[in-house]
């Protein structure tokens, strides 16, 4: 674990649960899922090339009590990021909220860094993406990819 001030925290959950991240560089990151009071933390390179335009990387993290936790890494800060879809009601009930943090960089480079807690295997109608406050970047909530 990097010193605090490294440290993004993204979702602070009840004691025992939440999702923070550090990234030593723009180019690879840590990520921490913390469950019933354990963490599982991985750390990776960024993909070379970007999966969608703005989107640098969506993978799956943790999975607990059948539910899956995503992170993503978003080009620019775009913030608050939430679901978007076709139907009024907006997403299921049993999707979790989207969190999102920025990481910025003394080159000026913010990223964006969001997770989000989905049923393993859930589809529901009106959750198909996840978007920024400015429409300016959207993302299919349930594709998972690297570049």
């Amino acid at each position: 674990m990097p010193d605090d001030d490294a440290v993004i925290v993204i979702n602070r959950g009840p004691e025992g649960t939440g999702e923070l991240a550090w990234m030593p560089d723009d180019r690879s990151y840590c990520l921490a899922v913390i469950r019933e009071a354990r963490a599982e933390t991985s750390c990776k390179p960024l993909p070379n090339s970007w999966a969608r335009i703005g989107i640098r990387l969506v993978t799956t993290g943790r999975t607990v009590s059948a539910r899956t936790v995503f992170f993503a890494v978003v080009d620019g800060g775009h913030g608050p990021y939430a679901y978007a879809g076709t139907a009024a009601a907006g997403p299921g009930p049993d999707m979790g909220p989207v969190h999102d943090a920025t990481a910025a960089f003394a080159s000026g480079r913010t990223l964006s860094l969001l997770t989000y807690e989905r049923p393993v295997g859930g589809r529901t109608p009106g959750d198909q993406y996840i978007c920024s406050a400015d429409n300016a970047i959207c993302f299919p909530a349930l594709d998972a990819y690297a570049g």
